[in-house]
């Protein structure tokens, strides 16, 4: 058997690990929720909150150290860099506008812990991102908000992996060389009937999941489920670092000057409402991520072991719980998908989503000598930088 050095460089893109080397500890800035020097997503619908929790975090690390905390949880003081796209105008008004209400309830903080850039362009170009790097750098930058994915770049297709990963690739290796806390938030993708809402995660391709070492999704309890007030529901789906698969409560309390006008705001941990009885999360949440996979690759050719492999990862479920999340998910798109056979050794079972319900006359089974879906593509080489 061959033996390689550690260390060595094999091929053009391939690096031989040295097993025997002593892993170093992961550091969290957010203990337990967000790691330094790896990506973290935050993804919500428009107007849930993303800002204001974002906004929160940096506004907390601009306080005095051992004061700052996020969610009940301790966090260092250090500067931070808040890249808004999202509503860019120039001022990025409701950046400036959150992190006032948080100095205002918190005024030991100070606003130049915060640096709050804008592009002045269609999104950030490789070489930008570069300059962004230096910055992060020259200022030991401990946290990194980039806000949001859609609108750092644009011009890019992010339903597509090869687009999706060029640009999550520069992040990865942006937060490995700062040893910053990157943050990007993203948008969810608006919820189909008969779903919960974040039921398919991450807009667009799963790559952008993949490559982050944590995804938190935020989305609004329905008010009549908590007196009326007004509470976030942090999920923790993914921590590659720490436990995952639950979720926290924010209670978000608004605070008014003497004239009703808005003054300033606090974040509180607090109880989310039980779930009802018999609901089983991990099965909806299998159901959801059969769905979002099909859907996702609209028009292509999905086989039925690539559905699978989505319900174990997206709901942790075990083999025989995925083939049944399967069964119930192409039963509720129904005239939806299309189910054909490939050609081959055994006829593989495979399927086709289309947005529009297939006519009685297709729905037979059909036949085709039509390639699965290349769901393990991979990346482009990691020093090729560019998002075109």
């Amino acid at each position: 058997m061959g033996r390689h050095r550690p260390g060595r460089v094999v091929g053009v893109a391939l690096k031989v690990i040295d097993l025997g080397a002593q892993l170093r500890r992961i550091e969290f800035l957010v203990p337990e929720l967000i790691p330094s020097g790896y990506i973290t997503f935050l993804g919500a619908r428009e107007g849930v909150g993303k800002t204001t929790i974002a906004t929160a975090l940096a506004w907390q690390m601009t306080r005095p150290e051992g004061r700052g905390e996020f969610l009940g949880r301790p966090v260092p003081r250090g500067p931070v860099i808040y890249l808004n796209t999202d509503a860019a105008d120039g001022e990025s008004r409701p950046v400036r506008y959150w992190l006032e209400q948080h100095r205002n309830s918190h005024p030991d903080g100070e606003m130049g812990g915060v640096t709050v850039l804008e592009t002045t362009g269609a999104g950030l170009t490789p070489e930008e991102l570069g300059e962004l790097l230096g910055m992060a750098r020259d200022m030991g930058a401990r946290l990194v908000i980039v806000d949001s994915f859609m609108g750092t770049f644009p011009t890019l297709d992010g339903n597509k992996l090869d687009q999706a990963m060029r640009p999550m690739l520069a992040l990865r290796d942006f937060a490995a060389q700062t040893g910053a806390a990157v943050i990007v938030t993203d948008h969810l993708p608006k919820k189909g009937a008969n779903e919960k809402e974040g039921d398919r995660g991450i807009m667009g391709s799963t790559g952008k999941s993949a490559q982050a070492r944590a995804v938190h999704l935020l989305t609004r309890v329905p008010p009549k489920e908590v007196e009326g007030r007004d509470v976030l529901r942090w999920e923790v789906r993914k921590n590659s670092f720490h436990r995952s698969g639950y979720a926290l409560g924010i209670e978000v309390e608004r605070l008014q000057d003497e004239e009703g006008r808005a003054y300033g705001v606090n974040l509180f941990p607090c109880d989310l409402p039980e779930e009802p009885e018999g609901q089983d999360t991990r099965s909806d949440r299998a159901r959801a991520a059969v769905i979002a996979l099909l859907s996702e690759h609209e028009g292509q050719t999905v086989t039925h072991a690539q559905l699978e492999a989505a319900a174990v990862q997206g709901g942790n479920v075990k083999e025989r719980s995925a083939r049944q999340a399967v069964r119930e998910a192409l039963g509720a798109l129904g005239g939806l998908v299309r189910e054909v056979r490939l050609g081959g050794r055994g006829a593989p079972r495979a399927y086709t989503y289309r947005p529009e319900p297939v006519r009685s006359e297709e729905a037979l089974l059909i036949v085709e000598e039509i390639p699965p879906l290349p769901l393990n593509t991979h990346p482009v080489r990691e020093e090729v930088l560019t998002w075109d």
